[in-house]
Parts: structure tokens; sequence; C-alpha cells
């Protein structure tokens, strides 16, 4: 009699731990000089009415004494969101050869309908050269399911980890999994 319990458990806990899991690519990799070697999604997965960061870290291959970026969301493949701002609120310029990181924080609404979500963000210099530009695709979480289900130590999880122990999970989940495994 407790299967149809554990199974809804199952699927739930699968459900979860696929939501995590964002990818990012570079778009344009071979045209621009600053191409990223990581990016993380924090956290991930976001939720409407909270608050992301993405970060991009990799090499300037040149120094730029400032620039724009943007951040340009498409929801279920149509552009619903776009947002220009000064390349240094982001980091720090002028930006000189060599490490570079960027940090975009973005605040959603709460009204933000759950699903798949791409976001593109280009740097460009003052010249209007494109310096970098990076996809992200997530899924976002309705902020309810968040709350109730997903402990707030995964918002800090790392990307690239295999995996999550049996201690991060809801105290109810852990219990029935003891129970049954």
């Amino acid at each position: 009699m407790r299967t149809p319990a554990l199974l809804s458990w199952v699927l739930l806990l699968g459900c979860v731990l696929s939501c995590r899991a964002f990818t990012w690519e570079p778009c344009d990799a071979d045209k621009v000089p600053f191409i990223p070697d990581h990016v993380d999604l924090v956290p991930d997965p976001p939720a409407a009415g909270g608050q992301v960061v993405f970060k991009i870290k990799g090499n300037a291959v040149h120094d730029v004494p400032s620039g724009l970026i943007s951040i340009n969301v498409s929801f279920a493949g149509t552009q619903i969101y776009e947002e220009v701002d000064d390349l240094c609120s982001k980091t720090t310029c002028p930006i000189k050869t060599g490490p570079l990181d960027i940090t975009y924080v973005q605040d959603l609404p709460p009204i933000a309908p759950p699903g798949d979500y791409d976001v593109q963000v280009v740097a460009r210099g003052v010249d209007n050269e494109e310096l970098m530009c990076v996809v992200v695709h997530f899924e976002m979480l309705p902020p309810s399911f968040v709350q109730k289900f997903l402990p707030s130590s995964w918002s800090s999880a790392k990307k690239g980890s295999q995996g999550l122990s049996i201690s991060e999970l809801p105290a109810a989940a852990r219990r029935l999994l003891r129970r049954w495994l």
C-alpha cells in the first residue's frame, strides 16, 4: 500500500533534480575577443519573485576602457524583456587583458510564469564591438514550489556537482527514502 506514496516521492524528486540543470553556450564564439569558460546561475533553479545572479568568467584578449552590457530574455522562444546597462557596473573597468569576471544580478518579477527561459548576455565596447556573448538556458520555478520543496542550501550549489547527498533533501523525503532503500 505504500508503493503509490513512494512512487509519488520518487517522481517529485526526479522532477526537482531535473529542474536544477541549467545549460549555457557561447554565441559568436569565433567572432568575439572574450570567450567565457565558466558560467554560474545562482540559484539553480531560479524562482519567480526572487533574484538570479549570472556569473560569467573567462579571459579578455585585449584591454577595454568601458562599454555596455545587454540582457535579452526569451520565454518559450519569444523575447519578453531587454535591458542595457553600463558594463563597468558588472565588472571592474578598465578591463585589462587576462582573467575577467562579469556578474549580472537580475530581480525576477513575481508574476513570471514557470517554464523554459533563454537569457542572452552581450557585452560591447565603446566602439560597439561585440566583446562577449553567452546564452543561458534554464527552467524557472514558481515561488511556492521552491519554498515548499527545495532547501535554501540548494541556492548556493555549485555547477558541476555530481548530485546531492541525502542530507540535502527535505526531512520527509529523507525519512521516506531511508525506509525504502
